[in-house]
């Protein structure tokens, strides 16, 4: 469902891959998303390893938004992705919530998984992640974008994580269908089976 009416309370949920290069312009993009969110007074959630949230963070503050005055202020929120799938998947949905009942028109969340970084699920519970996130999130007012840093990533990732588990995709100024999308289900059902 592609509908982008950021003063309506009706359901709207965008969920979208971003494909980068991990440099500071980049990040300062992020922070943009993040910042056009903190204007139309929506909450921000930053789902990401520590390394690309303190990016971000510094991100916001060189545009005159001071990240601890919104955290505190509980504008800009943080879910570790340390833990399995469906717990960040419900942490995530009860923000979403509880922001929604709190009279926010529009909830942005922004996601730079920890692939291969300390502390984080193997390869296997982020996909679950991945293929969980829009569905944990329909039917609220939410747009979701999943950053990837390209060098990083094996084909397979960026294929099944990327692609395959994100119904839109935004590359070069431009967000798309994505004709690679393949619903959480069908995802899912490959998963267990190759387990």
């Amino acid at each position: 469902m592609v509908r982008s009416r950021y003063r309506s309370r009706s359901p709207t949920t965008l969920n979208s891959s971003h494909a980068r290069k991990t440099n500071e312009d980049e990040f300062d993009a992020a922070a943009g998303f993040l910042a056009t969110g903190m204007e139309r007074d929506e909450v921000c959630i930053l789902l990401g390893h520590a390394g690309a949230n303190s990016r971000l963070l510094s991100g916001l503050e060189r545009r005159g938004l001071p990240a601890e005055e919104l955290q505190r202020r509980n504008r800009l929120l943080t879910v570790s992705g340390q833990r399995p799938s469906d717990a960040v998947l419900r942490d995530i949905g009860e923000r979403v919530r509880v922001a929604v009942d709190r009279g926010t028109p529009m909830v942005r969340v922004l996601g730079n998984l920890g692939w291969d970084h300390p502390g984080w699920p193997a390869e296997r519970d982020i996909l679950r992640l991945e293929a969980g996130v829009t569905e944990a999130v329909r039917n609220l007012p939410s747009v979701v974008m999943c950053a990837y840093d390209v060098r990083g990533l094996s084909g397979r990732r960026l294929l099944l994580g990327g692609l395959e588990c994100h119904p839109l995709t935004h590359r070069r100024a431009t967000l798309r269908q994505n004709e690679r999308y393949v619903a959480a289900e069908q995802v899912l059902g490959r998963l267990s089976a190759d387990a």
